[in-house]
């Protein structure tokens, strides 16, 4: 079965050119795994003037146990109704302050962009970490994306004369699925068996009794950032922004813009979790220490101005020092999230294929354990070992050591 129509790809066409097909075909986006459960192509059109190119994403059609997981999970539902129906509410902006991909075409199982290599972006590598440029750019189009919930619950409580959350119309979409519990436990079960192996403080008194006891503590107090929160406002969160989820573009006057994609993990909570996640997922410990402050400090002004073209008071949504304190109470999502990310996204490509593209170990991986693949990536990769433990030892020492939580 055809993945289109002819009539799909005449409506894909009529959305970007004025041009008529003449003939298309699908080929695999990369021969590198672009990401883990989605499958990627490009579609190739040529038009009585010119060649196109289009980005799509679809459910697996020849993989069954990722394509089950993604309905039981219900990613792919989070994503299709995100884009066909609360994302068409948002303001895509213009400019340098555009924050996605520009979407074309859309079923239920299928998504077709722009593709935005085209364009020039280019997607980083996922075995090294982001520039301080990189880093500015994520975290300027992070504000613009958040600021979009923002000036939808703003204009929605206009209308209706009442105070709108999207939690109202979104929730089922925007919650945690229970299949990811499996996910998470067996990747905080291999973060506790990694720090055994490799931790800086293994040797301390009580060390074993005290990740066991106290890292579960911490992936439930992270669970419960997930939520809606009581205390500060909420928007809708990506959660996912690593090297993989971001397109880059070197401008001509030397600045970075950043495009963020795949909004499969959707959430509706404090968006701080996805500033200070992102900054976990991309950085180094060294770069947190000599930047987060200023990234925080960017975040804030980039919201700001895109509330205040609005005409949105910012501090009507959150005020700097609320904004400082809901960041520093976020970290411990940030940190145990990038305990479950970064020993995946620090994987050589060979050893994402191998891993990823197996589904007998894929599924292992994800719902079983994965604590001796990534303890035995780390004994043949040093680069691994350095990236990953230190991770997890500044994860230990923030709020076991220091006991900060």
């Amino acid at each position: 079965m055809e993945l289109f129509s002819e009539d799909d790809i005449n409506f894909i066409l009529e959305q970007c050119t004025k041009s008529k097909s003449l003939n298309w075909h699908i080929t695999e986006y990369s021969n590198t795994l672009v990401g883990y459960l989605g499958e990627h192509l490009s579609l190739i059109v040529d038009t009585d003037i010119g060649r196109n190119f289009f980005f799509v994403k679809c459910v697996p059609r020849f993989d069954q146990w990722k394509a089950n997981y993604l309905r039981e999970t219900s990613f792919f539902d989070k994503e299709y109704i995100m884009l066909s129906t609360l994302f068409k509410k948002f303001r895509d902006n213009d400019g340098l302050r555009i924050w996605r991909p520009k979407l074309l075409y859309i079923r239920k199982d299928l998504f077709v962009f722009e593709d935005v290599t085209q364009l020039d972006y280019t997607m980083p590598s996922n075995t090294s970490t982001l520039s301080y440029d990189e880093i500015m750019a994520t975290v300027a189009s992070l504000a613009r994306f958040h600021a979009q919930s923002y000036i939808h619950e703003e204009e929605q409580s206009m209308l209706l004369c009442r105070p709108y959350s999207l939690w109202d119309d979104y929730a089922e979409y925007l919650s945690e699925p229970a299949k990811g519990v499996a996910w998470r436990e067996t990747g905080m079960r291999a973060a506790i068996d990694f720090l055994k192996v490799y931790s800086e403080f293994r040797s301390k008194n009580d060390f074993v009794k005290l990740i066991e006891d106290r890292i579960p503590e911490l992936f439930s107090i992270a669970d419960d950032l997930m939520k809606p929160s009581t205390k500060y406002r909420n928007a809708v969160v990506h959660r996912d922004v690593w090297s993989n989820n971001i397109f880059f573009k070197k401008l001509e006057n030397g600045n970075t813009h950043a495009l963020i994609v795949d909004y499969q993990t959707v959430l509706y909570c404090v968006p701080t979790i996805d500033l200070s996640s992102m900054i976990y997922f991309n950085t180094t410990k060294k770069f947190r220490l000599e930047n987060t402050n200023r990234m925080i400090d960017y975040y804030y002004e980039v919201l700001s101005d895109e509330l205040e073209l609005e005409n949105i008071d910012k501090t009507s949504i959150i005020n700097k020092c609320d904004f400082v304190k809901s960041y520093t109470e976020s970290l411990v999502f940030a940190m145990t999230q990038a305990a479950l990310i970064v020993p995946i996204i620090a994987m050589s490509a060979d050893k994402r294929k191998e891993v990823f593209e197996n589904p007998e170990i894929c599924a292992k991986i994800n719902e079983v354990s994965r604590s001796q693949e990534f303890i035995e990536i780390a004994k043949e990769s040093k680069t691994y070992r350095i990236r990953v433990i230190e991770l997890l030892d500044d994860l230990v020492e923030t709020f076991l050591i220091n006991n900060k939580q």
